[in-house]
């Protein structure tokens, strides 16, 4: 990471006044709809990455919170590891869901439990307009068949939108998330 902070060049130097914007952008819950973040725990995060990937599901329901936006949380690992939370900004929402996050499988990597499951959960109608974000490494095996051809029907049939973020080595993984 390091490296690749400090590799640029500099070719000149141009003086221009800063430029401060005042305001920002809340669009209204109906136009955004809720979130379901796909946390990956497993053992390949351990570290710097799993902080980081922890470290952004907070600020995932620090916007959600201003943007008005429900919020659901899956963390997984491998076959048979997967554990969920509304994450709702109150008091003890906040405490549950460091709880929650300071919690961790360290095993193998299996996405298909948790895409399952936020897609059982978009059946709902309150949560029928989600999108999903992953969390991950990018070392995981690539989804079964199946799973992926409800998540496609998902996306032409519902407007599903399922973003990756990719935590750790540049490029590692990016093919199984672009398949998502």
């Amino acid at each position: 990471l390091e490296r690749s902070l400090l590799s640029y060049e500099r070719v000149g130097w141009a003086e221009e006044p800063a430029v401060t914007t005042n305001g920002t952008e809340i669009r209204p819950a109906a136009e955004c709809g809720p979130i379901i973040l796909c946390l990956d725990t497993s053992g390949s995060m351990m570290g710097a990455r799993e902080t980081i990937a922890k470290a952004m599901v907070l600020e995932c329901m620090r916007q959600a919170k201003t943007q008005q936006r429900m919020c659901y949380l899956y963390s997984f690992s491998g076959p048979g590891d997967c554990m969920e939370l509304e994450l709702k900004v109150t008091g003890k929402g906040v405490s549950k869901l460091l709880e929650f996050l300071s919690g961790s499988f360290h095993g193998g990597t299996d996405v298909d439990e948790p895409f399952i499951r936020a897609l059982a959960r978009l059946n709902e109608e309150e949560w029928s307009n989600a999108d999903i974000l992953l969390v991950t490494d990018g070392e995981i095996r690539p989804p079964d068949d199946a799973m992926l051809t409800a998540l496609n029907l998902a996306k032409e049939t519902m407007g599903l939108k399922v973003h990756g973020l990719l935590v750790g080595e540049p490029g590692a993984g990016a093919e199984v998330v672009e398949a998502l």
